[in-house]
């Protein structure tokens, strides 16, 4: 009889989000399709659930699983989420007691030992990249030979926890398989609220990766646990194929480039900007993109507007530049005021993205930040509170000092209490330098009379007034 292997995207977005669920994205897992798509290749029986999308409860979510009999279910698991993830763990075990349970994703590629210790019910967890880590393992089970040669792994052998090292990236992109859509309902899935303010749409939503990886080293992020350090891109046959196959088969009007740093690549870039030209999609579709500001280009810029591309989205950070040199991101704050002014002379929308309570953050640092972040002339924003995730140098730093942690469940960047980095900005101190960027940045009555101009007014006012709302139930809670 044929294996099964169920792949979960454990819910979890309620509990991050509560009252604010409605204004944030909804994205295909694809980390899980990716693996699916290399399990099929081998033919294995696999299927996709993903409870966080349709929104479903932790019993239901376990019991649609169950349901499935699964002879493997395997997650990926964020830090924020491992408490949860921990809890649907041991409702499958309860169902399923034979099943192996396999978790992939940045926490257990930070903490393998520990995130075993810490959730009994894991058999087997995947550092790194998983896709070819899950193949192997999948023909070892099945062929009943030893799993201690498989690179990338951690798993339990006569009662300890067993390592078998670090297995480097894939280095050859163009051996992966494409994405198994087939395998989840896409009309489960939705692009920002802000999308809907230009083309009226969030939805069909097409996500792609242009490659793997990023070229930054900033010391708060931990995705280097999975994919390491630089850049490896998919040939551009493959980027093709695949928006034209999102556009045909599940008519797209969102299209999404996830890379962190989609510019990164200019000749990739202008090929794809001719390619979205040439099949005509720059009239269908609003387009959105990720990068860093020194990465950008006034002619690339343009390109890029006319290709489609509507919004791009910059992780500034902070508004201090020593703070800026302590996160390790190499850029500087005229190199941010020019990107935001090239990216607005080509046409494009912008959203940046902020970061307060990093370490050496002052409360003066704080309000350079806020107050960068109202000089600049953009569309959306978000103010986040730097959080020590394992595998980064503030996690590092909260162990060194002594750092009170809490439990993984309240890593959240939205409606967790924070945790202070630095003796002088307490808990209560930095969620009001929160509260004081969104009031700063949101009410200010020329920023409100340019979205009004620029964008639908029905739609803006709409929104502006539900997220009003919305963050007045947050703060009520003492989430925000």
């Amino acid at each position: 009889m044929q294996k099964k292997f169920v792949l979960v995207n454990v819910p979890t977005s309620e509990k991050a989000y509560h009252s604010l669920i409605d204004f944030v994205a909804v994205f295909p897992p694809l980390g899980l399709l990716s693996i699916a798509s290399v399990l099929e290749k081998i033919g294995v029986n696999v299927s996709i659930v993903d409870a966080d999308a349709m929104r479903l409860g932790i019993d239901e979510a376990a019991d649609r699983v169950a349901a499935l009999k699964p002879d493997y279910v395997g997650v990926t698991g964020m830090t924020a989420t491992m408490d949860l993830v921990g809890n649907f763990f041991s409702r499958i075990k309860k169902r399923l007691p034979e099943t192996i349970i396999i978790l992939g994703g940045p926490h257990i590629s930070a903490l393998p030992r520990q995130t075993l210790d810490d959730y009994p019910e894991i058999d087997i967890g995947v550092i790194g990249e998983g896709d070819e880590t899950i193949a192997e393992l999948f023909t070892a089970f099945e062929n009943g030979t030893p799993i201690d040669g498989i690179k990338g792994i951690v798993f339990r052998k006569n009662g300890s926890v067993a390592d078998t090292g670090t297995r480097p990236p894939i280095k050859d992109m163009a051996s992966l398989p494409p994405i198994a859509w087939h395998l989840v309902d896409f009309s489960v899935y939705r692009s920002y609220g802000w999308n809907k303010w230009v083309s009226g749409y969030r939805e069909p939503l097409g996500v792609v990766f242009t490659g793997r990886g990023c070229c930054g080293r900033c010391n708060f992020c931990a995705s280097h646990c999975v994919f390491g350090h630089g850049l490896r891109f998919y040939p551009i046959e493959r980027i093709k194929d695949e928006i034209d196959f999102l556009v045909r088969k599940f008519g797209i009007r969102v299209l999404y480039f996830q890379d962190d740093t989609f510019t990164v690549n200019r000749k990739l870039v202008n090929e794809i900007c001719d390619f979205l030209i040439e099949r005509g999609y720059n009239k269908r579709l609003e387009i959105m993109v990720s990068s860093r500001v020194d990465t950008i280009n006034a002619p690339t810029l343009k390109r890029m507007r006319e290709a489609g591309v509507r919004w791009i989205c910059f992780g500034v950070e902070s508004g201090n530049q020593h703070i800026l040199d302590k996160m390790q991101k190499n850029i500087t704050i005229d190199e941010i005021r020019n990107a935001f002014r090239l990216s607005r002379e080509a046409g494009l929308f912008i959203a940046g993205n902020f970061m307060i309570g990093h370490l050496e953050e002052t409360w003066d640092t704080a309000m350079d930040t806020i107050n960068l972040a109202c000089e600049l002339d953009q569309d959306y924003t978000s103010f986040a509170i730097a959080i020590p995730f394992p595998g980064t140098d503030l996690y590092k730093h909260c162990i060194e000092k002594g750092i009170k942690l809490p439990r993984w469940g309240n890593f959240g960047s939205v409606n967790s209490p924070p945790i202070p980095l630095n003796d002088n900005l307490k808990a209560d101190q930095l969620m009001e330098l929160r509260r004081i960027a969104v009031s700063k940045f949101f009410k200010r009555p020329s920023y409100l009379l340019r979205m009004l101009k620029r964008f639908n007014m029905w739609a803006v006012s709409i929104d502006f007034a539900r997220m009003y709302i919305a963050l007045r139930k947050e703060q009520k809670e003492k989430r925000f």
